[in-house]
């Protein structure tokens, strides 16, 4: 697994294992770096009492924590557990997960490549992904989406952006843009409830003509839920806007009102 150089700044999450506990510090070395240790104070454990506290600062346990203050000098880090919230922690972990995947793919491919070994698609590809996005999975992510136009940002090699492109289309999912929404619209004319149906098919025909796909799911009068997926983020707001643009004004221009609001 590749190490970053350098020490995390303060305010970094940091993934750590723990290697040592005492009554007053627990001890950690920093995964993400290479031969980089930090001291969690008793007092930046947790928020709240733990029950087994010797198992929860298991030496070998994995925390999520805040890097407090970088010793520069002494090549150390202090940090705090207590300060992460648990939307970090998962957050944290599963970068750090999609990391390791992304790790094993530039391995595997240079097993399976038989004219490449780790350390030079490292050297080719990862260090420098790295130098220019810091994380490696978001940037194969770029490469399934766009293809070899990310790798030549690189300066790779064209035979090897095409190989490496193909074998990272296979195995990443290019991920989509998705927006959501909670929408209330209703009509007091004649005929209100065709009205809302109208533009209800009016959305989706803006949709399927911005390439998009959009789901509309009734909730109890007045309030509908709204999703919008699209291949990526600009394309999904606008037809987001397109879409709400004209549901708004035919519910205008029918007695009606319409008022929507973003998750």
């Amino acid at each position: 697994m590749y190490k970053k150089h350098g020490l995390p700044e303060k305010n970094d999450l940091v993934i750590c294992t723990i290697k040592e506990a005492t009554p007053s510090s627990v001890f950690v070395t920093l995964d993400e770096y290479d031969k980089l240790e930090g001291m969690i104070h008793v007092s930046e454990i947790t928020r709240k009492w733990v029950r087994g506290m010797k198992t929860y600062l298991k030496t070998g346990s994995k925390l999520v924590c805040q890097v407090m203050t970088v010793d520069t000098l002494k090549n150390f880090v202090n940090l705090s557990s207590r300060r992460v919230g648990p939307g970090q922690q998962r957050n944290k972990m599963q970068e750090w997960n999609n990391e390791k995947k992304a790790n094993e793919m530039l391995e595997v491919f240079a097993k399976q490549s038989g004219s490449q070994t780790s350390k030079s698609i490292y050297e080719k590809i990862g260090n420098k992904a790295l130098a220019k996005h810091r994380l490696l999975y978001p940037f194969l992510q770029e490469v399934s989406k766009f293809g070899e136009l990310k790798l030549n940002e690189l300066g790779t090699e064209t035979q090897l952006a095409h190989d490496f492109t193909e074998f990272i289309q296979k195995r990443i999912t290019a991920p989509k843009a998705e927006i959501n929404a909670n929408i209330n619209m209703q009509s007091s004319a004649s005929g209100g409830l065709d009205i809302i149906k109208k533009a209800v098919t009016e959305a989706k025909e803006i949709a399927k003509a911005k390439k998009a796909e959009i789901e509309i799911k009734y909730l109890g009068a007045p309030r509908y839920k709204f999703t919008l997926v699209a291949n990526d983020f600009k394309l999904a707001e606008e037809a987001f806007k397109a879409i709400i643009e004209q549901m708004e004004k035919t519910l205008n221009k029918n007695e009606g009102t319409f008022e929507t609001k973003r998750e």
